[in-house]
């Protein structure tokens, strides 16, 4: 099976009771032979602590989904001659504490999820070293629960102007600091999505008049906000879709959401003070 393009090992459906787990990770050294693989899918795979440095001499593959690999430690540090990649997911992927140097060289990456911020001596590649990445449309960064953010750092977004979906998610809602954080958002971006924010109130970075006109759809699930009032009398969000989920702190009113959000096509509002409403969506 040398010409060999496509390859499904892990699972196709995202419901955790999918389980796949494999007694050893030697099945993967077998990999280094399939120089015409394009797609290789290793999701859900359990007990597979680190790839075999062969995986990075694949240089035709383009996708390689590692999607809740949860015993994923480390990415190949050579990572770099992976130069076709143009879709790596390796979120849900909770043992990764960093991104290795070598990421920035992607130069065909589309999209980029799970891109860890950990301790600064474990997090060798930087969200300002993605710069680079001009092709990255769709990007996920998931802050460690023993961050370290660079001054500056998220403000590096800005730079990667072909950006449309952007997620955002903290490891832990219990330290405010991680809310602590100075972003401008690229120009391009289209959809926004937050996840366990754990700050009370709507930070300076996402008041209306500093968020991207292009702007369309704002996700916020989890975390301990409490408020949406920006304080912006003169700014209103342009957001069409808005998704709250799990934000069983958050008080807000219907009255009061039109009125922050006066551009709405649909709201869903799942476990909001504990409760669930009907879905909102503007008729045609």
């Amino acid at each position: 099976m040398k010409n060999l393009a496509v390859l499904q090992l892990g699972r196709w459906q995202d419901p955790p009771f999918h389980h796949i787990e494999v007694a050893s990770e030697d099945f993967l050294k077998e990999l280094k032979d399939q120089k015409q693989l394009k797609y290789l899918s290793l999701r859900g795979i359990s007990r597979i602590p680190e790839l075999p440095p062969s995986i990075a001499q694949l240089g035709n593959l383009e996708i390689l989904d590692l999607k809740a690999c949860h015993n994923l430690e480390a990415l190949p540090s050579d990572i770099a001659s992976m130069r076709s990649l143009t879709h790596l997911d390796v979120s849900e992927c909770y043992l990764l504490d960093s991104m290795p140097k070598g990421i920035e060289k992607l130069t065909q990456l589309q999209v980029l999820k799970g891109f860890v911020i950990g301790t600064s001596s474990k997090t060798p590649c930087r969200i300002t070293d993605l710069a680079n990445l001009k092709k990255l449309k769709r990007l996920s960064i998931h802050i460690g629960s023993e961050a370290v953010i660079q001054e500056n750092e998220f403000e590096g977004l800005k730079d990667l102007i072909a950006v449309k979906c952007l997620k955002i998610s903290w490891g832990t809602v219990s330290d405010r600091r991680y809310s602590d954080i100075q972003v401008i958002f690229p120009s391009s971006l289209e959809k926004l999505e937050l996840e366990g924010f754990p700050a009370f109130t709507i930070p300076e970075w996402l008041k209306p008049s500093r968020l991207p006109q292009k702007l369309k759809k704002l996700y916020i699930k989890g975390g301990k906000l409490k408020s949406l009032d920006h304080g912006e009398i003169c700014h209103k969000w342009h957001v069409e879709i808005l998704r709250l989920q799990y934000l069983n702190q958050l008080q807000l009113e219907e009255r009061k959401l039109h009125k922050l959000f006066p551009s709405l096509r649909y709201v869903e509002r799942t476990m909001v003070l504990n409760h669930s409403y009907p879905e909102w969506r503007l008729e045609e």
